[in-house]
């Protein structure tokens, strides 16, 4: 007999190696089983898997941005809508046919619509305080301790936004905060120009930090983005100021103002003093109860008409700063949404054109799949054929 085990038996091996790719592919429908059958297209299949699921990760992320942005587009309109009331409830308190009791009566409504303003502030979505800035889980807006005396409402949040990638290696900002919701500029000034602010405006430049006065009042000083003075500390000596002038029963408090003459480095500087509506708010509703408002934000003495109306007016002129103000970060927002939906769309036609490669690169060839099945199993029957007709030989059959 010819030996023909060893030779043999490493085609028989080789085809059995085969016959199971083509089955698992066949039944699988996919190229390849194990990296090394092909590493070459192993590693265009690993990358593209590693991309569309990068792109995936992108649109969920993007999608609850959208959420958001839609809850705070929605609260920026209400907002809106509550600054048209209040300016309307104002005309109305300046009728010469109005008494005392119709204007109670404002004052009640506007306590109201001042409640649904910090509701409105206080929008979440998730868990996220979506007017809060860079720290999304701290409450935007908290009441004073004696707010049903002063009125007095505190923004918690920052001026910095939160970054959002919408591509790899590419950020965006997201929404908007409460200075652009419940704040307008008191004043705004550039590098080089003089600068005024009151005493509780906050004083925002162009990067979002925060400037504030230091206790001997004499300084403006920079804190940094965890709302921390920096150290050493960066300041701007207070070239001037003015004293505070309380309540008195022929006029309304007036808080000290500071003034700085700002660097011309850098040359884009921007000062902004960010004044707090609910102030105006506090002071517009003591006004309809016939009261002045003293400097710690409580009601003061009572008077007359004449003062009642002036101050009135004055809170009618900064609601309607305070809406312009809202109609502009109404806009940002709708700016920056529309950014977040672009980048959606991009991704989404990013996720097909994956889905096709990785379906070419990673799907196996059926029919090709069917033709070499019909090979091997020719070869194997050549195969088994020759392994027969050699074991019918032998030296006697040879001799013969």
């Amino acid at each position: 007999m010819i030996d023909i085990s060893r030779n043999m038996l490493y085609h028989i091996d080789n085809l059995n190696i085969k016959s199971a790719q083509i089955s698992y592919s066949m039944a699988s429908g996919k190229a390849i089983k194990e990296g090394s059958d092909d590493s070459m297209l192993h590693a265009t299949i690993i990358n593209l898997e590693d991309k569309l699921r990068v792109t995936e990760n992108l649109n969920l992320q993007i999608v609850k941005s959208q959420a958001i942005n839609n809850n705070a587009d929605h609260s920026m309109a209400e907002n809106k809508k509550i600054l048209e009331d209040i300016k309307v409830d104002l005309l109305k308190s300046l009728n010469d046919g109005m008494d005392r009791s119709d204007k109670l009566a404002l004052a009640t409504n506007m306590r109201g619509m001042r409640e649904n303003l910090i509701d409105q502030a206080n929008t979440q979505v998730d868990g996220e305080y979506v007017f809060a800035g860079s720290e999304t889980t701290t409450r935007t807006l908290e009441k004073d301790a004696d707010y049903k005396l002063n009125g007095k409402v505190t923004f918690e949040g920052d001026g910095f936004l939160r970054k959002i990638a919408v591509a790899p290696g590419s950020y965006r900002d997201r929404g908007i905060t409460a200075y652009d919701v419940n704040f307008y500029n008191a004043a705004r000034s550039g590098a080089g120009e003089s600068f005024t602010f009151s005493a509780g405006e906050r004083v925002i430049d162009e990067n979002g930090n925060e400037w504030k006065l230091n206790e001997a009042k004499d300084k403006l000083q920079k804190y940094d983005h965890n709302g921390k003075l920096y150290d050493p500390a960066i300041e701007i000596n207070v070239d001037s100021s003015t004293s505070e002038v309380e309540a008195t029963s022929t006029s309304q408090a007036k808080k000290a103002t500071y003034t700085v003459t700002l660097p011309n480095d850098p040359a884009g500087r921007v000062f902004e003093a960010k004044h707090n509506y609910f102030e105006d708010l506090n002071v517009i509703i003591n006004a309809l109860e016939g009261k002045v408002t003293k400097l710690d934000g409580t009601a003061g003495a009572t008077v007359d008409d004449t003062v009642i109306d002036e101050t009135l007016r004055d809170g009618l002129d900064r609601s309607t700063k305070q809406y312009n103000a809202t109609n502009i970060g109404h806009g940002e927002l709708g700016g920056r949404n529309k950014v977040f939906d672009v980048a959606y769309e991009k991704n989404e036609a990013q996720k097909t054109n994956y889905n096709i490669l990785l379906h070419k690169y990673s799907g196996a060839d059926l029919s090709k799949l069917a033709m070499e099945s019909k090979s091997l199993e020719m070869t194997y029957n050549a195969l088994y054929s020759t392994i027969s007709k050699l074991n019918g030989l032998s030296l006697l059959n040879y001799m013969r």
